[in-house]
């Protein structure tokens, strides 16, 4: 005869480990991307500090010096501002606001506010209702937040233009939001790293975008799942319960 469980609430072990993985992975993640702009402000403040030391033999270049090294602090601070939002965005705990919502006016507002920014890059967008009203209940203001960051991605994975295409579908009972982009796709090699904290193949991406997205579909009960094809595009696909009434 077993023995019970004498806290049936605790955690078995092998989510604690998973938990201590995740953990780990993120404090990795965050110093590694922490290391590079606090370099680049290290070295600069020292050569500012000698550049100053300098400033009475050649004031006209020694100031012109300065003022480009003080733009690159400034720059890197803005970095770190950024990093450290979005990283307490991913971990910081949610409280979902949630409210009987019209997914497809949601995006409605969501291409009135990013279309300036599309087309500024030659990305045509165009938006494919398939069910009105399509009622969910979401905290639209997170909601709004994942799917301009997978809008955002979408635009920078068409450097030279192309088409966004946003579609709203319903699906038994949940609700669908595609996303789908005609840009460079996504290499075999990063399908699986995508959606992880800190990976970002951008030059100064964060790499917490899509995990913030998919953190926030989660957190409705949802999925975030995608399929790409190098050369031709990638489609981000959000699936939702539907409002009960």
């Amino acid at each position: 005869m077993s023995t019970p469980d004498p806290n049936p609430s605790a955690a078995a072990p092998g989510d604690l480990q998973r938990e201590l993985t995740q953990i780990a992975e993120l404090a990795g993640g965050l110093a590694h991307e922490l290391r590079n702009p606090l370099s680049t402000m290290m070295i600069n403040l020292k050569l500012l500090a000698e550049d100053l030391q300098n400033l009475e033999a050649h004031p006209r270049d020694t100031r012109r010096r300065a003022l480009l090294k003080v733009d690159i602090v400034r720059r890197e601070a803005e970095r770190l501002q950024v990093l450290f939002d979005e990283f307490l965005n991913l971990t910081a705990p949610c409280a979902l606001d949630r409210k009987p919502t019209d997914l497809n006016a949601v995006v409605a507002r969501l291409v009135e506010f990013c279309e300036p920014l599309l087309k500024s890059h030659q990305v045509a967008v165009q938006v494919v209702e398939g069910v009105r009203p399509l009622i969910a209940d979401v905290d639209e203001k997170l909601l709004s937040q994942g799917l301009l960051n997978l809008t955002i991605n979408a635009q920078q994975a068409m450097p030279e233009g192309g088409l966004l295409t946003i579609t709203t579908s319903r699906d038994g009972d949940r609700a669908v939001i595609a996303v789908a982009d005609t840009g460079v796709g996504i290499a075999e090699a990063d399908r699986d790293r995508i959606l992880r904290p800190f990976f970002s193949t951008k030059p100064r991406g964060t790499g917490l975008g899509l995990s913030i997205t998919r953190r926030i579909i989660e957190d409705h009960g949802g999925t975030l799942t995608f399929v790409s094809a190098v050369g031709k595009g990638t489609t981000f696909t959000i699936r939702l319960p539907l409002s009960a009434v």
